[in-house]
């Protein structure tokens, strides 16, 4: 049988698994948490930091990934607070800049989390204004949350690796032997990618090597 320990979240209680994370465990009990770099079969990653909730620990409230948070009796949660409003709205803005995205609900959602962090006073019909430019990745669409990387891996094809870092960062190919290995028959990482960047298949989606032949 399952075992169950309670966590309190918002101060409500809840009976939750204590073999899940913090943001399964939220979404089984229908608390909608954001978040794009999460796979429930897939080791969690934490890269897009949406899914930040406060838990108390050693008195004081500290902000944490619920993706990387794992449950334990007792646990107390707040998921929705001011606190985490900013620091969900600071995340989507630097997620913004991968814009043009092909998935026009993912964008929504990430507009809609700095709308809602407009400063006091600002209009809000003006609040577009102080985000348009917020663009310009080195790989237009994609927000590197490394899902496909960690699904390739999962199938065991281990063909896409991140390369470069800081504002170089994008997500490479390697090549199979000669260069010819067939690459996204499988479709693995196109279905699971959040912003529907890989459109055919890995190869034609990341034009990035590992090395060159």
């Amino acid at each position: 049988m399952e075992e169950l320990v309670e966590i309190e979240v918002d101060g409500r209680s809840l009976a939750v698994s204590k073999s899940t994370i913090v943001l399964q465990a939220l979404r089984d009990h229908g608390i909608d948490i954001p978040a794009l770099c999460y796979y429930p079969s897939l080791e969690a990653y934490g890269s897009c930091g949406l899914c930040m909730v406060e838990i108390w620990s050693t008195d004081i409230w500290n902000p944490r990934h619920a993706c990387l948070l794992e449950v334990e009796d007792g646990l107390q949660i707040k998921t929705a607070t001011p606190r985490l409003q900013r620091l969900r709205s600071w995340a989507a803005q630097i997620l913004l800049h991968g814009r043009p995205f092909h998935n026009s609900e993912v964008e929504d959602l990430l507009l809609k989390l700095v709308q809602d962090e407009v400063a006091d006073g600002q209009e809000k019909e003006n609040w577009a204004e102080s985000i348009k430019n917020l663009s310009g990745s080195t790989t237009e669409g994609c927000i590197l949350c490394g899902l496909c990387i960690r699904m390739c891996r999962k199938v065991g094809k281990n063909r896409l690796t991140f390369l470069g870092r800081g504002k170089n960062l994008r997500i490479g190919l390697v090549p199979g032997e000669g260069n010819k290995a067939s690459c996204g028959n499988c479709c693995a990482c196109r279905n699971i990618c959040p912003m529907g960047f890989i459109s055919s298949d890995a190869e034609h989606a990341f034009k990035a090597r590992l090395y060159k032949e």
